[in-house]
């Protein structure tokens, strides 16, 4: 079982300006200390996973000390930041959209009722 959700962030430019990305946010319920982003840009997809914990802190308040941080900019922006060996990419998105998908997650896998698999995870990592 899974939540998806597509939606639109705001990619920030070095000069400041902003440009759509398409993005995906994933939850599934067979991972379910992680969310998954897929960012479609230039005919090219990143995905990046980040702990749901994080994501959810960073709701209110910096969370991610990382490759991955995410602090709100007002009650209605979050700031989004995902460090690369070379680069650091910025995004703002709107705070209600990434709200509704952790409620729906968090709804599938409620907080303190996530279990994680360890020997279904070895044995598809070993095949």
């Amino acid at each position: 079982m899974r939540v998806a959700s597509r939606t639109v962030f705001d990619f920030v430019r070095l000069d400041g300006s902003t440009a759509p990305v398409e993005t995906e946010l994933i939850y599934q319920a067979e991972d379910p200390f992680a969310v998954t982003m897929r960012f479609h840009a230039g005919g090219k997809v990143a995905t990046w996973i980040m702990g749901r914990d994080l994501v959810t802190e960073g709701m209110s308040m910096r969370a991610g000390d990382g490759d991955v941080r995410l602090r709100p900019l007002s009650s209605r922006v979050l700031r989004l930041e995902l460090v690369s060996d070379r680069h650091v990419t910025v995004f703002q998105l709107p705070s209600t959209t990434l709200r509704k998908f952790l409620d729906a997650a968090y709804r599938l896998v409620p907080p303190g009722t996530e279990r994680f698999d360890a020997d279904a995870f070895l044995s598809t990592v070993l095949r």
